[in-house]
């Protein structure tokens, strides 16, 4: 009988969790593309942009508590058709959240609000990329770009500091390297997670640092790599 009630509450709680919006979309989730794994390059960065619509100045963005399937608009995982503005305009909607990137593989926690913006999309393209769910545990991090030789297409780029009594933190993936400047890939939860490719770094404190030496003054970045990449010229 102590075997029995103690089935029933086991299968009443995996029940609730089931139905529960904030854990639906973990337990649900089988989203797998092996498609675009081990090109790191401006190129493939290129048709991953084509193929799930991430486009400049789209969005990354949707509403909160809902189940994330990330095929909102047409097999496309960056949005749900809860957000309505994905093209052009600035205007913020209220109540909304940066797409929630698997976040519990990657913290301890739930998403709070806000979570997840640039964070996440910098997680989704590493994962296109490498087929790792957790880039900061399973890739290789660098502290300096020395030590890094450099940046390379495909690494994410995350810094977190504070200045003036503010804190500050950012991910971005890097989209193109050449001898004058290095672009990126990213969202901005400031601009209601517009998406932004080929401008400078957006951590919201410097003036979009674009060349290697403006962004080696960044305070207390890192620098994620894959494995794979490490091998790349």
């Amino acid at each position: 009988m102590r075997f029995k009630k103690r089935l029933f509450c086991f299968l009443t709680v995996l029940s609730f969790l089931s139905l529960s919006p904030a854990y639906a979309s973990y337990g649900t989730f089988a989203f797998e593309d092996e498609r675009f794994q081990g090109d790191y390059s401006t190129e493939n960065l290129d048709r991953i942009i084509q193929e799930y619509e991430l486009y400049d100045s789209w969005y990354w963005t949707t509403a909160p508590f809902i189940v994330q399937t990330f095929h909102g608009a047409e097999n496309a995982p960056g949005w749900t058709d809860t957000s309505v503005i994905r093209r052009g305009g600035s205007g913020y909607k209220k109540n909304t959240y940066g797409c929630r990137w698997l976040s519990n593989k990657v913290i301890p926690e739930l998403p709070k609000l806000g979570y997840g913006e640039c964070f996440g999309f910098a997680q989704f393209i590493g994962y296109l990329l490498s087929g790792e769910y957790n880039l900061y545990k399973n890739w290789k991090v660098f502290r300096n770009l020395d030590a890094a030789g450099g940046l390379k297409p495909g690494d994410v780029f995350r810094t977190e500091f504070e200045a003036k009594g503010k804190k500050y933190a950012h991910s971005a993936v890097v989209y193109s390297v050449s001898e004058t400047e290095i672009l990126f890939m990213q969202v901005s939860g400031g601009t209601y997670n517009r998406i932004y490719v080929g401008t400078g770094f957006q951590d919201g404190y410097h003036n979009l640092p674009t060349t290697a030496e403006e962004i080696s003054k960044i305070p207390n970045f890192k620098i994620c790599r894959s494995p794979d990449n490490c091998n790349t010229d």
